[in-house]
């Protein structure tokens, strides 16, 4: 049985269900903001204090976690990550199949 990749299963991502173009990229940015926010409320700080480490306003931050991020580059939300310890890892490998 071939394994599909979360970005790439309509069953796991509501934007390919949608039909928007860049549905994997969306997907991936969620699952990143999930994390950022989660990541968050572990150590307990409030969006002002989160957005003073990460270099961003408080609004955009709110913003951020609210869901409005189709701005937001990849890149970016991973230096959140980076920035509150997390360590972040690409994989490639060749396509089976």
């Amino acid at each position: 049985m071939t394994r599909i990749p979360p970005a790439k299963d309509p069953t796991r991502n509501v934007w390919l269900q949608l039909g928007l173009p860049d549905a994997e990229e969306h997907y991936l940015k969620a699952e990143l903001v999930f994390r950022l926010d989660k990541a968050i409320r572990a150590r307990g700080l409030t969006q002002a204090a989160a957005a003073r480490r990460l270099r961003a306003t408080q609004p955009e931050l709110s913003k951020i976690l609210r869901g409005k991020f189709s701005e937001v580059s990849l890149e970016r939300l991973m230096r959140f990550l980076t920035a509150l310890g997390h360590r972040i890892e690409i994989k490639i490998g060749t396509a089976k199949g």
